[in-house]
């Protein structure tokens, strides 16, 4: 497996100081790349969505050489950043639909929901001026547990209310219903509009600079420029939006490579010590002394190797200023380096199950059996992006320190919150913000650094079901939380033990087939088996799973089914924590 990873070079080559050689044209080349890219991304997204332009009569090479006469290495650099960024623009398009599809589907259940309620509450109030029209009461809904006797009315948990102070709430509620359905309805409108448009629309152009500095064009007498207003002082503001918004087009360049070169990239060539980059005017500049500090070996180790192994070397300029104003380059490479991989896992694994507070850890022999276990607690709440990230990366390094005491590999869950982010708009507010706190992509991108730095391999597994299976199977049997039994499960997976993941046989054969037939568990049908089991239990809270099962309830019934295991869970477990609560609050 290979990743691609950007590495700064070891120092800042500023521009007022003797490491660079020819600076004046490094600039010039900077700019005139930048201007031909925003041009030639103008013209593309001209011939992809409005049928125009001046690519319909010339190929590409030809309009950037007669406009900013570049030769074919620099015109294949430039075509790659323009046309990367309207391929951007197309995944970011599939993106959000992605995303509002699964955001119309949750408010959709909203407006349902809602819609229910309100017909409920409709019902009942034309039943109460039925009662007092006629003196007849009619059930208003099914299982409707409201009971009228003379002038008051007895509700679900055996409250009595006064039968018009009772109507006047109804009605109340119906307003409010009825108001809360039309503002959501009305937003589930506006958000369908808005998938239409991306649908059908093309996406909007890339404003390079900086949609949030453009606007500011109009506002440059504001307080980031300037106090006072007078016409001197707004003259320079202006200036001075004019010279920030320039720096932010032009402030990059990227120069991909050819694993066909000797160097790994016709434009920039490295002698060991020094990196010289070919300019657009013909001359070149010179960084001297120009070093990785991470993967410097590998990164000397192309210029040596045979032809077939040579990979390109993709080189990144960027031109920024210091707090005393002072310019200055950073350079970086962006190459491929080779994971570390080993499948054997005759030792066991320690397998991990990620969470927004902490990570658990299991210990597993190649039997499956659990050796130990471990938790890593950390706390990402009121943190800035820059410390949850060295947060995170802190944690994952404990987690292969601790891999590599045990001497094993690790088994990951592999997640992807699209979906779930998308659809949590009427979620519960703490699971919401938790969810949010949840970076995934910064964990991953920590595991794979970590695996490249200690050579530890890693595998990734689907999580589908895993903490369902934890928490029957293991969280009474080892007195563990569902998030260690989680972990010890994505262990199982990984090491393909899918026998040890099966149901008690009792829960299994209650899935028999219309044939009669009692499924067995394999890699192909432990999620939908569980899947099952998932749904019939769903509403029991995961703390009532450190108690039994009660399995004999199946011998009193004639037709037992998953359900009528759930259902007698709920009645033995549930119903007693609610009347503890009810008699707390008497």
């Amino acid at each position: 497996m290979e990743l691609s990873r950007t590495i700064n070079s070891d120092k800042r080559y500023y521009l007022d100081e003797n490491t660079i050689e020819n600076a004046t044209s490094f600039l010039q080349t900077m700019r005139v790349f930048n201007d031909a890219k925003i041009d030639l991304y103008n013209a593309l997204y001209d011939q992809k969505y409005l049928t125009s332009g001046p690519l319909l009569d010339q190929a590409y090479p030809v309009f950037l050489k007669e406009k900013y006469k570049t030769n074919d290495y620099y015109n294949a650099a430039i075509y790659s950043a323009a046309s990367g960024s309207i391929s951007s623009q197309k995944e970011l398009k599939k993106y959000y639909s992605t995303t509002i599809t699964a955001d119309l589907k949750t408010r959709d259940e909203k407006i349902q929901t809602i819609q229910e309620e309100l017909d409920k509450k409709k019902a009942i109030k034309n039943s109460i001026r039925i009662y007092q029209k006629d003196g007849k009461w009619i059930t208003p809904y099914p299982r409707c547990q409201l009971k009228v006797k003379g002038l008051m009315i007895v509700l679900f948990n055996k409250t009595i209310v006064k039968l018009d102070e009772y109507e006047r709430n109804v009605e109340a509620d119906i307003r409010k219903l009825k108001t809360r359905l039309a503002l959501v309805t009305e937003a589930r409108n506006r958000k369908g509009k808005k998938l239409e448009n991306i649908k059908n629309l093309p996406p909007e152009r890339i404003v390079f600079g900086g949609k949030k500095l453009y606007s500011e064009k109009d506002t440059v007498g504001g307080a980031k420029f300037a106090k006072n207003k007078n016409a001197r002082t707004l003259q320079k503001a202006s200036d001075e939006w004019k010279q920030e918004f320039f720096e932010k087009r032009h402030q990059s360049m990227a120069l991909p490579g050819r694993h066909t070169s000797k160097y790994g990239n016709f434009l920039c060539k490295y002698d060991g010590k020094d990196l010289s980059v070919t300019c657009i005017d013909g001359t070149t500049t010179v960084f001297h002394d120009f070093k990785l500090p991470r993967y410097n070996e590998v990164f000397r180790e192309n210029f040596s190797c045979k032809p077939q192994k040579r990979q390109s070397l993709c080189y990144n300029f960027t031109i920024k200023r210091d707090k005393k104003n002072r310019q200055y380059l950073i350079l970086s490479v962006t190459m491929k380096l080779q994971a570390y991989e080993n499948s054997y896992y005759g030792n066991g694994a320690i397998s991990m199950d990620i969470n927004y507070d902490h990570f658990a850890l299991a210990e597993i022999d190649e039997t499956g059996k659990l050796l130990d276990q471990k938790l890593i607690r950390f706390d990402l709440m009121n943190k800035s992006t820059g410390q949850i990230t060295n947060i995170l990366g802190a944690a994952v390094k404990e987690v292969f320190h601790w891999c590599a005491e045990k001497d094993k590999r690790l088994i990951v869950e592999d997640i992807d919150l699209t979906i779930k982010l998308a659809s949590r708009k009427y979620g519960n507010r703490k699971g919401n913000h938790h969810m949010t706190l949840f970076s995934y992509q910064r964990i991953a991108s920590s595991i794979e650094n970590q695996s490249l730095r200690r050579e530890i391999a890693f595998c990734k597994i689907d999580p589908a079901y895993t903490s369902q299976m934890g928490k029957f199977l293991f969280m009474r049997r080892y007195g563990m939380s569902i998030h260690q039994a989680a972990a010890y499960t994505i262990g199982l997976v990984g090491l393909g033990l899918y026998d040890k993941l099966a149901p008690d046989l009792r829960m299994l054969s209650l899935l028999k087939t219309k044939e009669g037939i009692v499924p067995e568990l394999s890699q192909e049908t432990y999620k939908t088996i569980w899947a099952r089991i998932t749904k019939a239990f769903s509403g029991i809270q995961k703390h009532f799973f450190y108690r039994r099962i009660p399995y004999e309830v199946l011998e009193e019934r004639t037709r037992p089914g998953l359900k009528t295991l759930a259902a007698e869970m709920k009645v033995r477990y549930m119903s007693k924590l609610t009347n503890y609560k009810n008699c707390e609050q008497v």
